[in-house]
């Protein structure tokens, strides 16, 4: 299939083809790449934007659990800040039996889409090798 360029379809509208609807698990995906960035970024790291990301979690660890709040503010600043796609964002630490060593985090929050608001729920995990992993 042949595509026009942009400036093409800008002279020429005509020309452009019609837009596809992008499904909601697509959407869902994306914001799911986008808070697995987030969370792999550590704060202070992007010169225009120094907010972005999550605190260091070595110098966190340091106050746990006292961590575990600082944590869950920076992780819903982070995502109020620079996921737009996600309105009414709550996170929720998740508590875990003392032997597993996880810090866990619930996210949701409601995907504004053609059909309406849509509610999302993602799963962020912290182990005791400080990876952070998204689902």
């Amino acid at each position: 299939m042949k595509t026009t360029s942009l400036l093409t379809r800008i002279r020429h509208p005509e020309l452009a083809e019609s837009r596809r609807r992008v499904l909601d698990s697509e959407v869902r995906d994306d914001i799911l790449k986008h808070l697995r960035g987030i969370c792999s970024t550590r704060a202070g790291t992007m010169v225009t934007r120094p907010d972005y990301g999550l605190p260091d979690i070595s110098e966190l660890m340091v106050s746990f659990p006292e961590a575990i709040g600082a944590l869950q503010r920076a992780l819903k600043h982070t995502i109020e800040a620079y996921e737009p796609r996600i309105a009414n964002v709550r996170v929720n630490y998740v508590a875990s039996k003392v032997e597993d060593l996880i810090v866990r985090f619930e996210i949701s929050g409601q995907l504004a889409t053609d059909s309406g608001k849509l509610p999302v729920k993602f799963e962020t995990t912290l182990d005791v090798t400080r990876k952070v992993s998204v689902r």
